[in-house]
């Protein structure tokens, strides 16, 4: 696993002796505390002030958090807070943002950053399911046209029912606000720049190895161990769905590279998107 703290957590969170179906809630609490002692450990940062390049694990992702904000002066700092008490949406629906780090300079101004913390054995996880009713006034899609193709999709569970001219038109309808529609998705706005810390402006997402058995009710040895992270913004995430390494468009989910699919007894009243 690579670390020590890692180890100290899984044991916290007694990930060993978890039932399968109760785990994924207890990684995210996991991670999400692990980002925060990372980002609130002094040793780090005492590291990147002395020029520090590579180090532990735990340093790794320090740095590349902070990266990841354009924070790279790090002799200013004076410290850095991080909690996971997260403030809910207007709407009252849960926020993307699962831990805001506070980053103290010594000529006693501060700065605010949110960051969405994402584990998992797969490429591709979720990162919102709902109705089309909610998109399109969360998106502000007054297409109607666009949002009965929306409909259609959602109500057969899949675009299975869908001619060639269709397809071809929900692509075109959704190419001038679709990579607002994906920044909605991966952060729950459409905003840019946006300053309200509900919605995140990084990602960092932690590799596990997949279960050797998905139908043991226990967790074996060894499962959803860490094998790696990656940490970027928001836009360079988004650039990462909708484009390929060489620049090119992705033609998968009609042009916005998500995997559009639905969750378990969610079939034909909501959408699920994956990146």
């Amino acid at each position: 696993m690579k670390s020590s703290l890692l180890e100290e957590l899984y044991s916290k969170y007694d990930i060993a002796n978890l039932k399968f179906g109760g785990i994924h809630d207890k990684l995210g609490d996991l991670y999400e505390e692990y980002c925060v002692r990372v980002l609130e450990d002094v040793n780090n940062l005492k590291l990147a002030k002395c020029g520090a390049e590579c180090g532990s694990l735990e340093f790794q992702v320090f740095s590349q958090i902070l990266e990841a904000y354009d924070i790279i002066d790090y002799s200013s700092i004076e410290k850095i807070e991080a909690s996971t008490k997260i403030p809910h949406r207007e709407t009252r629906g849960l926020s993307k943002t699962d831990v805001i780090l506070t980053v103290y300079y010594s000529d006693g101004h501060y700065s605010k950053h949110a960051l969405s913390c994402k584990q998992s054995t797969v490429a591709k996880i979720a990162f919102a399911e709902f109705d089309v009713n909610t998109i399109c006034r969360e998106i502000g899609i007054e297409d109607e046209r666009l949002r009965a193709l929306l409909l259609k999709h959602q109500n057969d569970k899949s675009a299975k029912n869908f001619t060639p001219e269709e397809k071809e038109e929900l692509r075109a309808r959704l190419l001038p606000i679709a990579r607002e529609f994906v920044r909605w998705v991966i952060t729950g706005s459409t905003e840019l720049n946006p300053t309200n810390l509900v919605y995140p402006t990084a990602i960092i997402k932690f590799k596990l190895k997949k279960p050797k058995d998905k139908s043991d009710i226990h967790v074996e040895s060894g499962d959803f161990d860490y094998t790696s992270f990656g940490v970027c913004s928001v836009e360079d995430y988004i650039n990462g769905i909708m484009f390929t390494p060489k620049g090119t468009p992705r033609s998968g989910g009609f042009g916005t590279g998500l995997a559009w699919t639905y969750a378990t007894g969610s079939g034909g009243y909501k959408i699920q998107f994956k990146a």
